[in-house]
């Protein structure tokens, strides 16, 4: 039985890691216009910037590729003069999208983590188990956005294919 789902390698995303003190980061992004996340695992977006939060001092932020020399430009990687670290971490991940009205009915196979509406919010994200490998879950409008270590990418792919 194939499952009404549309799963595709998506291109290069422009990655920081963000760690430190919840005020120390939000002073570092306001240049960007964008707030913090309410809640742990969650996200907010600002156009096409997703920041998540994803520890207790713990945050990613996602945007286009061809973002990354103006993020990185504002956001200064590899400054240690400030309460926050930013490190550039775009070639670490390959992202996945996984959208139609079954992608619930995947992501339960993928991962041990209970992505169900009531239970993972529609801003949801966080680090869990997908085929057996860490990987960044969020939701997304009719599905999710995946992430894993690059190296892993093509297996991750294929398995997709197999469900």
């Amino acid at each position: 039985m194939g499952y009404q789902i549309s799963t595709e390698r998506q291109a290069l995303q422009a990655t920081f890691d963000i760690k430190g003190v919840k005020a120390a980061v939000a002073r570092k992004l306001s240049p960007l216009g964008l707030a913090l996340p309410s809640d742990r695992n969650t996200t907010s977006r600002s156009n096409d910037i997703t920041l998540c939060w994803i520890g207790k001092s713990h945050w990613l932020l996602v945007a286009p590729a061809e973002m990354e020399t103006q993020l990185k430009a504002s956001l200064v990687p590899d400054d240690t003069t400030h309460d926050c670290r930013v490190v550039l971490v775009s070639d670490v991940f390959t992202f996945f999208s996984i959208t139609g009205p079954q992608a619930n009915d995947i992501m339960a196979i993928a991962s041990p983590l209970d992505t169900r509406p009531k239970k993972f919010p529609e801003n949801g994200s966080t680090f869990s188990e997908l085929f057996g490998i860490r990987g960044l879950i969020l939701r997304q409008p009719n599905g999710f956005t995946i992430a894993i270590e690059q190296s892993y990418a093509d297996m991750v792919a294929a398995y997709f294919r197999k469900i």
